[in-house]
């Protein structure tokens, strides 16, 4: 199993880079080279083969701010917008090249490396939890271990491309996520009767491998945030099969503390760095001397620099984005059609909710074309895609394919030509971003 992901890791990984590398150097945007003038100490460096050929290429996007995050001297962004970029993944990178992190190109090159370890180490847990999820009996191992491979290879098949070669922070709350909810699903018994329940056997791997791993994927992406629908929705079986002490041992307990970690980031580290000088969302304070106001920083940069927003994103020249959006939106919402009422599994209730409140929230909150880098934290898509495959690998049931497989087909054509594409996009630094 291993040796088969490796190779196509590699495989997948090499002819990314092979088109980055090909893409002309001339990017679209300026802000790269604008950085790289004002953080390299040497215009030779700039300019040298592979730098200019290569490594420049990838710090497009959003890239650019991680790269700062990365190689500031005070450890803190520079500017007030920055800091809707995840602090926790640039830290992380910082702690690993030490006091070397005034060379951009060495920061670079080792959060390339960890980008690529974590995306490939994702894909290794995905696995365990596929199989885990899958395989209720020992009659359903086989299936599970075929639907666990394809899941894999899918999850490097992932519609966010180009992003994922750089140095953005999506794959640290990847592999966060998946090992959280393969702790979680190694925690809770089964169902029988409706008599849902989590032993005793199992606190510390769910109440603290579980919440810390949910609670630090949420601290790095905001997004992950929808991941304590797990606790609400094991607090709500427990509580309902009157089993009070472990619904607040297990589920409020770990709620609580995820939701405090949140607090602690998003609204009292702010306020005690900005405020009362700031002005602005300082002043909207619910209690008077208190630090939680009515918008967090993160959500008052978000909408005051994006214009992000409830429905301010649906203009007639944001067309082409939910046009972009499509693809990911009917798959997202058929794989919780699927596992909810066509094929209804107990143990993945929780996941249909939280696939279904991603969907709602970045099409009426968000830019709605993020959908297609941010949906891979969530595995049920992947997991209903590698679902059909499995069932349909004969040539005969493949050759007309009707409902659902109808659209895992048009879904994995649609990747085959999204993927290449959007790679060469980002590594020229040109829109959809």
């Amino acid at each position: 199993m291993v040796v088969g992901l490796t190779f196509y890791f590699v495989l997948f990984r090499s002819i990314q880079y092979l088109l980055i590398f090909l893409t002309p150097i001339r990017q679209f945007d300026t802000s790269t080279s604008l950085l790289l003038n004002e953080l390299c100490s040497s215009p030779d460096d700039i300019s040298s083969y592979w730098n200019k050929h290569f490594w420049n290429k990838l710090l497009s996007w959003d890239a650019v701010f991680f790269i700062k995050n990365m190689t500031s001297k005070s450890g803190k962004p520079q500017f007030e917008h920055e800091y809707a970029f995840s602090q926790l993944w640039p830290s992380l990178i910082r702690l690993i090249v030490g006091n070397n992190n005034e060379n951009i190109y060495h920061v670079l090159k080792v959060a390339v490396v960890m980008e690529n370890a974590l995306f490939y180490l994702s894909a290794i847990v995905l696995y365990f939890l596929t199989k885990k999820t899958f395989s209720q009996n020992k009659k359903q191992s086989q299936f599970a271990k075929s639907i666990a491979r394809k899941t894999s290879l899918l999850f490097f098949l992932t519609s966010a491309a180009g992003f994922l070669t750089s140095i953005y922070s999506e794959p640290l709350s990847f592999f966060l996520t998946f090992f959280g909810i393969w702790s979680r699903e190694c925690s809770i018994s089964i169902p029988v009767s409706g008599q849902f329940d989590c032993p005793w056997r199992h606190w510390f791997s769910y109440s603290f491998i579980s919440t810390t791993c949910f609670t630090l994927a949420s601290l790095n992406r905001s997004n992950c945030v929808l991941l304590g629908l797990y606790f609400v929705f094991d607090l709500i079986e427990l509580t309902k099969n009157r089993r009070f002490v472990k619904a607040f041992c297990f589920p409020l307990l770990s709620g609580l503390l995820m939701f405090f970690a949140l607090i602690y980031q998003q609204y009292y580290l702010p306020y005690n760095t900005f405020c009362p000088q700031r002005g602005e969302w300082c002043n909207s304070r619910l209690f008077s001397k208190k630090f939680v106001t009515k918008t967090s920083l993160y959500s008052y940069i978000q909408g005051h620099y994006w214009g992000v927003g409830f429905l301010k994103y649906w203009t007639l020249n944001n067309i082409p984005n939910f046009l972009l959006a499509v693809p990911n939106i009917i798959i997202l919402v058929y794989s919780s059609i699927y596992f909810s009422k066509i094929y209804p599994s107990y143990n993945l209730k929780p996941l249909v909710w939280i696939t279904r409140a991603l969907v709602v929230m970045v099409c009426l909150f968000a830019h709605v074309q993020i959908l297609n880098r941010i949906a891979s934290f969530l595995p049920l898509h992947l997991w209903y895609l590698a679902d059909r495959l499995v069932k349909t690998s004969g040539p005969k049931q493949m050759e007309n394919p009707k409902g659902d497989d109808k659209i895992v087909k048009f879904y994995i054509y649609w990747l085959a030509f999204w993927i290449p594409l959007q790679t060469v996009l980002f590594a020229a630094f040109l829109p959809p971003a």
